[in-house]
């Protein structure tokens, strides 16, 4: 059955739902202020250009089955090129920024919690260099509390800068898989992320993981990356050099998983074993 299209120019500011047997087309940068359901493996294109794509507010909320993310072109048609705006979900713990509020970002906090709940959210050449020349992410999460992020499984293919960036947030998943992007695989800013099955990170370009924070700081919150015991681990690639010492922004602490080396080729597929291994970093 071949699916009907519908076209999202208008930002969402009350309740919606994209129901299944029909694609949704994304032609604007679109804002969700409200509830955005999506029904179970919709399909969502964001057509590429002037960035594109879909922002979740502070105190907003998405209730999803497994949604696919692709690239399209004016025709509405699949393509594996990205050029778009990428999806961004902002959390409460921290202040609104951008489009959000006219407050500055020192004053502006939100007062109810968001909610991100859905099964996968599957990108497929989301983000890129959009149109005025600023890269954006596939899939970008900023100021969600644990509480906030429902989301079991991110898989993210393709993209056309940073595979998945995660910032002031500690968030939990089950899967994470990230291949071949344009720039790194996985950036983590003062954030913790919680992968308890499967994590798989693979990129031929940037550096696998990139992580940074200002541990000195009582007010930064520790970044690292954990993996229980029995975790599939898959990371295949390199480790780009970091300025100053040392030469990689991450430290790893496993009784697993080797340690990086900036610009030497990096390959570990197994399952983790004899306790917890964590990924920090070291800068």
């Amino acid at each position: 059955m071949k699916c009907k299209t519908k076209e999202i120019s208008q930002n969402i500011i009350d309740p919606t739902t994209f129901k299944s047997g029909y694609v949704y087309i994304i032609t604007a940068p679109i804002t969700v202020s409200s509830k955005l359901t999506i029904e179970d493996n919709v399909d969502v294109y964001l057509r590429n250009g002037a960035a594109n794509g879909l922002t979740f507010e502070s105190s907003s909320e998405l209730h999803a089955g497994c949604v696919n993310f692709y690239a399209s072109d004016d025709r509405n048609v699949i393509i594996n090129v990205a050029n778009n705006g990428g999806v961004v979900f902002n959390g409460t713990a921290g202040p609104i920024t951008g489009t959000q509020s006219l407050l500055t970002a020192q004053t502006a906090f939100a007062v109810s919690p968001s909610k991100f709940v859905a099964k996968k959210l599957k990108f497929n050449y989301i983000g890129g260099w959009v149109v005025s020349a600023a890269a954006t992410d596939a899939l970008t999460i900023n100021n969600c509390n644990v509480d906030e992020w429902g989301v079991q499984s991110v898989s993210s293919a393709y993209s056309g800068d940073e595979g998945v960036v995660v910032n002031d947030s500690t968030i939990n998943l089950n899967y994470l898989a990230i291949t071949n992007p344009a720039s790194n695989g996985l950036e983590i800013n003062d954030s913790i992320v919680n992968v308890y099955k499967g994590l798989k990170v693979q990129a031929d370009n940037g550096s696998l993981i990139q992580m940074s924070t200002n541990q000195a700081l009582d007010s930064s919150p520790l970044s690292y990356i954990k993996l229980p015991a029995h975790t599939k681990v898959y990371l295949d690639g390199l480790w780009a050099s970091a300025s100053g010492i040392p030469s990689v922004s991450v430290k790893i602490v496993s009784n697993n998983l080797p340690q990086p080396v900036a610009g030497s080729a990096y390959y570990y597929k197994d399952c983790t074993e004899c306790g917890q291994s964590y990924i920090f970093p070291s800068q």
